[in-house]
């Protein structure tokens, strides 16, 4: 059986299915994987947790149980929630990514931090998923694109200036 890959992300139909099935069960519990993916992300790129303003002087237990935390991470939820959802319209997928870049890149996050994130996120679901080779394959795929859609609108963020 032919799967042939989409023209645009170059996804294949099972690739996109094994997101699809993998995000459907990380999702259903990201109350508590959200919050730990978070505090991970904090604790691996402090970097990042500098953006976080509202987090100042908080311990990782404060942060933990910080009502601020649970709403930033059921915000990224929806967001990858809505980009697995539009696997298959790339036009509408690519409007969601330029949206969550220029929400970010106003606050001066960069490709960079984009990618640090990403690239959590993917060993992050292969740890708490015990996904297959492929499905982890498949989510490297997909945010390989995502990531590429977000370096490309930085780029062009960027050369525009104080347009955005």
């Amino acid at each position: 059986m032919s799967d042939p890959a989409d023209p645009v992300t170059g996804l294949t139909w099972r690739q996109k299915e094994a997101v699809r099935e993998s995000w459907g069960k990380l999702s259903s519990e990201w109350k508590t994987h959200g919050v730990e993916f978070f505090i991970r992300l904090f604790k691996t790129y402090p970097s990042i947790l500098a953006y976080f303003k509202t987090f100042d002087g908080m311990g990782f237990d404060a942060i933990h149980s910080s009502a601020k935390l649970r709403a930033h991470m059921l915000n990224f939820k929806h967001g990858i929630t809505s980009f697995v959802d539009n696997l298959d319209d790339v036009e509408c997928l690519t409007v969601l990514i330029y949206k969550m870049t220029e929400n970010h890149f106003r606050r001066q996050i960069t490709v960079n931090e984009f990618q640090d994130a990403l690239t959590l996120f993917a060993t992050f679901i292969q740890e708490v998923t015990q996904c297959d080779d492929f499905t982890l394959g498949a989510w490297t795929a997909t945010l390989t694109v995502i990531s590429s859609v977000i370096r490309d609108h930085m780029t062009l963020l960027q050369s525009l200036g104080d347009v955005v």
